[in-house]
């Protein structure tokens, strides 16, 4: 949705996090088919009822028919995300930044949103948050930790 100026409007609102959040990420579907694939951990940038922006090592195309599944924690609560890609774009010359819209029933938005909403209520007391995956060390070395890992679990 975009407004007259060509300014993007979002349906929902969307908070970037001070530290990503650490989620493990897991192809679901593909082409309406089941997949039964392991996951690996991404790096969430910002989040929102509506969707999330994340890092990774892989290289994926933009395509609604790849779903995705995030899991993680926020708020002492575990959280389910499914979304598929909406856009890509190189970060930082060798990895990967994505777009997701999320794919979920109404219930599963509305509880992603209390539970950004309970955030951004922390952020704004400058309360420190504990109690959620955040990575606190740098991107750039989590995700080479993450390519390494892909590559010494790959068959030869």
């Amino acid at each position: 949705m975009t407004s007259g100026t060509g300014v993007h409007q979002r349906e929902y609102y969307r908070l970037k996090l001070e530290y990503p959040l650490c989620a493990d990420m897991t192809i679901v579907l593909i082409k309406g088919k089941a997949m039964e694939i392991g996951s690996t951990k991404v790096l969430v940038e910002d989040l929102g009822a509506g969707g999330l922006r994340f890092l990774s090592h892989l290289k994926m195309p933009a395509n609604d028919q790849l779903v995705l599944q995030f899991d993680s924690e926020l708020c002492a609560e575990p959280i389910t995300m499914y979304g598929h890609i909406v856009r890509t774009t190189l970060w930082e010359e060798e990895f990967y930044e994505y777009a997701v819209r999320f794919t979920m029933e109404e219930s599963q938005h509305l509880e992603i949103n209390r539970l950004v909403n309970r955030l951004a209520i922390r952020y704004r007391n400058q309360k420190e948050v504990r109690d959620s995956r955040f990575w606190k060390g740098g991107r750039r070395e989590f995700l080479m930790q993450q390519s390494d890992l892909s590559l010494q679990s790959s068959p030869n």
